[in-house]
Formats: C-alpha cells, structure tokens, sequence
C-alpha cells in the first residue's frame, strides 16, 4: 500500500524544523486509520488524490499538536481548543468523497436460475 504522504512533508506542514521519524510515522498511521475508517478504502489510489493527501497530512497535524485529542488545554496565559471539530469535518467531507466505498458492494448480480437442479442428464 503506498503511504499517503512522505514523512518529510510533515515537518513542513507543521512550520517545524523537524520531527522525529517514530513519531511522524505514529502520526501518519493515525490518519491513515481515521481515513481508511472513513473511505472504506484498502489501498490508496496511485498517484493519490490530492484531497486524500491533503485530508491525511493535516489529521497527522492535528494527532501530532493533540496526541492526547484533549478537547482544550490552558498554559499560562495562552489557551486552546483542540481540533476534533476539524477532524470531524474532515472525515465527513472523505465519506462524501467515497459513498460507494462505504455501501457495500456496486455491483448487481442475476438471481440464480436453479431450473435444472432436479433433472437428470443422460450420459
């Protein structure tokens, strides 16, 4: 399965000089479970989907500021208030994205025709 963003492109993302591998690939499993939950998807598309890209690396943003997904937090002076409406957003806008992932299989298939069942066939 390819990855939906190289571990590089986290540090950038965050406007941070680095982040430790274990921990972008932490991150990066996160979101690719928030998404893989929401799409119903096995395997990425190649090439990705820019918007699959875009939803993954901002959810390992928002697992890698709030690895405890605490709903708001106060130091000091500065406070905020965690992601989790974000994250909803973006796992909504993905179902939409991708129904049919989620609805069971797109196909339809013949009912089965059983009328040769009781017959003999002579040899």
């Amino acid at each position: 399965m390819a990855d939906l963003f190289d571990l590089g492109d986290l540090p950038s993302w965050l406007q941070v000089p680095e982040v430790d591998e274990q921990t972008a690939i932490r991150v990066r499993r996160a979101a690719n479970g928030w998404l893989q939950d929401a799409t119903s998807l096995t395997e990425w598309p190649n090439p990705l989907p820019d918007r699959l890209w875009a939803w993954a690396i901002e959810l390992a943003a928002i697992a890698y500021r709030n690895p405890a997904a605490a709903a708001s937090g106060r130091i000091d002076d500065f406070e905020y208030v965690a992601d989790r409406a974000r994250r909803t957003q973006i796992l909504d806008d993905a179902r939409r994205a991708y129904p049919a992932a989620t609805t069971g299989p797109q196909w339809s298939f013949p009912k089965p025709d059983w009328s040769w069942s009781g017959r003999e066939v002579g040899c």
